[in-house]
């Protein structure tokens, strides 16, 4: 993670593709091959590729650069002219500033709408089912986007 973050800084989009490429193929190990302890790595995988680092650090690192762009956006204006894939604002796209957090927003999205296997994103759904199936407290179960409490008794 300290890698990625400085790859983040640096603004090197290959670099952090890089970096979340190699965490994604740790945590698929994991999910092939799962022990307890390894569960918890892949937990933490998880939680700090897929919540904290994809949906505040970097996008905290495009906002905090968007000023610097000839024409000062705001990060709602910065994504809805990525995500329509607009060809208008051709003065910023011609910006090798928002040239680059295009490429590093897009290297992000493409690993947060990552799956090979279940109905949510980054596998979510698998690696609850191992946690929770490897998890030696027997009361204790985690739920998407790392909620968590007791399980459910069902009655007969």
């Amino acid at each position: 993670m300290q890698i990625l973050l400085k790859y983040t800084y640096l603004m090197n989009p290959d670099k952090v593709r890089s970096e979340l490429d190699n965490l994604w193929r740790r945590y698929q190990e994991i999910l092939n091959n799962p022990t307890w302890e390894d569960l918890n790595e892949a937990r933490a995988i998880l939680y700090l590729t897929g919540n904290l680092y994809c949906e505040k650090i970097a996008l905290e690192a495009i906002e905090r650069r968007l000023h610097l762009i000839d024409k000062k956006l705001n990060i709602i204006d910065f994504l809805a002219i990525i995500d329509s894939r607009s060809n208008k604002p051709s003065k910023l796209r011609k910006n090798n500033l928002f040239q680059k957090l295009e490429e590093f927003y897009i290297v992000i999205k493409n690993y947060k709408n990552k799956f090979s296997r279940g109905k949510y994103y980054l596998d979510e759904e698998r690696f609850i089912k191992l946690y929770n199936k490897y998890n030696p407290e027997y009361n204790f179960e985690i739920r998407e986007k790392g909620k968590h409490g007791n399980k459910k008794i069902i009655k007969k």
